[in-house]
């Protein structure tokens, strides 16, 4: 009998646990071996793939495009996240100390995020228009000239980063706002007694309570902003003159528009590994931050 219920649980892990196993083997496990395979290979959808060594790595490291890509997506994360994080963080405080009408202006907030990327790029790309956009005919009424957002360098990169924070500040505030639900009020209580006001609270309270919130969204936000791709296809197209094309997008060009399947493998490792580093250095620090081992 206890062999027969050992072989049925058994089965049933199996059952339940192969779906899984079949999905995460199709979707990424198989996906990530091939592109290690045709990082080797020369390949173009059409002809078989000719084993060329490591040409395709030497090539990374002697194109310009490519440097420039991964700089502008070290840019824009690095401007984002900080920038993400605070709007997120003093929302979620501003909030939480409502008394009326949280949950409403919760749900509000959270709203943008609910927006797809697409659409919140075609939203921004007819605000910043040169022409006809909203944010023009602002300044103009004010008696200012009109900008070319989307066609300057510095311009355009800022308009993403704004993007990125209207579209993303809804989530990480909303879990900021769960990061305070969890503070322990009895140290504020404490704060107050020894005469710390509201900047003291807020610095040697809320902050070392919030801390493991804060690397969470760091982390989540860091790995998804170095992935930038539809908000740069939609707003720039990588434009004006590659200043804000990304590595995604670099990729997606190589790999589809160019049909060089082998560099754009290599492009995709080298932005694995760059996003592994980055977390691996980011998990360290929040280590060394709590004072573990």
């Amino acid at each position: 009998m206890k062999k027969k219920k050992l072989s049925s649980d058994r089965i049933f892990a199996a059952s339940v646990m192969l779906p899984a196993i079949i999905f995460l083997g199709t979707v990424f496990y198989y996906p990530f071996f091939k592109n290690i395979y045709f990082m080797f290979h020369k390949y173009n959808y059409v002809s078989k793939p000719q084993f060329v060594g490591l040409d395709n790595i030497k090539q990374l490291f002697g194109d310009a495009s490519a440097a420039r890509a991964f700089m502008n997506t070290f840019q824009i994360t690095v401007i984002s996240v900080p920038l993400v994080l605070f709007v997120s963080l003093v929302l979620a405080i501003s909030v939480f100390n409502v008394r009326f009408g949280k949950n409403f202006l919760k749900s509000a907030f959270f709203t943008t995020y609910l927006v797809p990327s697409v659409v919140a790029s075609v939203i921004f790309k007819l605000m910043f228009g040169t022409e006809l956009g909203f944010v023009n005919s602002v300044l103009g009424g004010m008696g200012i000239g009109k900008i070319a957002w989307l066609s300057k360098p510095l311009l355009a990169k800022l308009c993403i980063v704004i993007v990125h924070i209207w579209n993303g500040t809804g989530y990480y505030m909303l879990i900021f706002f769960a990061g305070l639900s969890n503070v322990d009020f009895q140290l504020y209580e404490a704060a107050r007694v020894d005469g710390a006001g509201t900047i003291s609270q807020f610095f040697h309270v809320t902050l070392p309570q919030l801390k493991p919130t804060i690397i969470f969204s760091a982390l989540y936000a860091t790995i998804s902003y170095l992935k930038t791709y539809v908000i740069v296809q939609v707003l720039t197209e990588g434009g004006p003159y590659g200043a804000t094309e990304t590595a995604i997008k670099l990729i997606f060009d190589q790999g589809f528009t160019s049909r060089n399947v082998g560099y754009a493998s290599v492009l995709a490792i080298a932005l694995f590994l760059i996003i592994l580093g980055v977390t691996g250095i980011q998990m360290a620090a929040s280590k060394r931050m709590s004072g573990e081992d």
